[in-house]
């Protein structure tokens, strides 16, 4: 009988999580694992499943818990199957918090960033096990394939664009009170760089009288709106920043910046079987961050491990932690002369070698082993299936 691992992943733009998600079980291969896809999203999912749980299932996961939640009748899948799920947390529990709150013993959390397992505990407080996991990255193969110096693509924006005032153009219909909350907060968090949103957004509320905090739908609701706008700005300001000098700009949704003249090129999203080796091309991979400042975004991590240089808004934990490294440069996205900024690195002659590169490659293999964050989710899952506990634990509240 197999050892077998299921990735449950859902429909996305490039299909980014299926390759990702079977990436990193390959890792696991030579220790007697074999992984699955089973996509939700196409026909035919439970059979894929199916074979997998006959094989000899040990343990499922998924990010932002897609499955987590599936039912066999009047059960969680996961309780009746006996197996482990851990649902992997890059993103804040207000995009789907009902995936972050599932009453099943065998159903555990796991987040990448520290920031939403704090909102995790403050304002869900599910009854499920969870825990931290350390981010990974997959090395890239490609990473020494073009010379820096020879590389196609001088600098790469990878990333879905959204039209900020479209978004906001909507918040009329939220009320009177609560427009004017959003409104408030979004000005402070325009004015500030990458980081944890949620105390402004609750300083806005209790300015306006309002304190919502027991209506979850309403407070997550307004936290995932501000969150969405937030980023759609400081994504469409990096953009219009990048806009007049040759950089290209890759990923759906930047209408609104592509009509306005300028000298980037803007092509559609790139399959995510091709993005290792497109940032391998590249000498300077641009980042924009989610509202979160304990750790860095993937594109950061990713940039390092293609030998290319980086250069991204910064959060508290990139000043503290990644300054140093000769391929990094971290902007205030919001700076005036952030334009300025890009061009200057954009024009700059100086040439980067290994010596220059091999910093930021370092960090990324003794910082975010993808083995380590493979183990730990398999250990995470093993917590849910402690038997021995059970007789112990009350049964989750209906």
């Amino acid at each position: 009988m197999h050892r077998n691992i299921a990735a449950i992943v859902g429909q996305n733009e490039n299909g980014i999580l299926a390759y990702q998600s079977q990436a990193f079980m390959d890792l696991l291969r030579p220790f007697g694992f074999v992984g699955h896809v089973v996509d939700l999203a196409r026909p035919g999912w439970q059979e894929v499943l199916n074979q997998a749980v006959q094989g000899g299932l040990v343990f499922a996961w998924g990010y932002a818990g897609i499955g987590s939640g599936i039912k066999v009748g009047d059960r969680n899948l996961w309780d009746a199957l006996d197996v482990g799920y851990v649902a992997v947390h890059a993103d804040t529990p207000c995009a789907m918090p009902s995936n972050h709150f599932v009453k099943a013993r065998r159903v555990a959390n796991g987040y990448v960033f520290r920031d939403w397992l704090g909102m995790h505990r403050r304002f869900l407080r599910s009854p499920q096990i969870t825990g931290m996991l350390p981010m990974g990255v997959i090395p890239n193969r490609w990473r020494d394939k073009v010379p820096w110096a020879k590389r196609e693509h001088r600098m790469v924006f990878l990333k879905t664009g959204a039209d900020p005032e479209a978004r906001r153009a909507k918040w009329a219909g939220w009320g009177t009170r609560l427009q004017a909350a959003l409104e408030d907060a979004a000005a402070q968090l325009c004015r500030r760089g990458t980081g944890d949103i949620t105390a402004t957004a609750l300083a806005s509320l209790e300015a306006n009288g309002l304190f919502i905090e027991e209506r979850k739908d309403l407070l997550f609701g307004l936290l995932l709106e501000l969150d969405q706008y937030v980023r759609a700005v400081r994504a469409t300001t990096m953009a219009r920043a990048l806009r007049d000098i040759p950089a290209l700009i890759i990923g759906a949704g930047w209408e609104h910046v592509s009509a306005e003249a300028g000298r980037a090129r803007f092509l559609p999203a790139a399959p995510a079987d091709g993005i290792d080796e497109l940032y391998a091309n590249c000498q300077w991979l641009v980042n924009t961050t989610p509202n979160f400042s304990s750790g860095t975004h993937e594109r950061v991590l990713r940039g390092f491990a293609a030998k290319s240089c980086v250069v991204s808004d910064d959060n508290d934990f990139t000043r503290e932690r990644l300054h140093g490294l000769p391929s990094y440069r971290g902007v205030e996205w919001h700076a005036p002369d952030l334009a300025e900024r890009l061009a200057a690195i954009y024009h700059d002659p100086s040439p980067f070698d290994d010596v220059l590169l091999q910093p930021a490659l370092s960090y990324v293999e003794r910082e975010h082993d993808p083995l380590a964050f493979m183990k730990a989710v398999m250990e995470l899952a093993e917590v849910t299936c402690l038997k021995g506990l059970d007789q112990f634990l009350p049964e989750p509240a209906a």
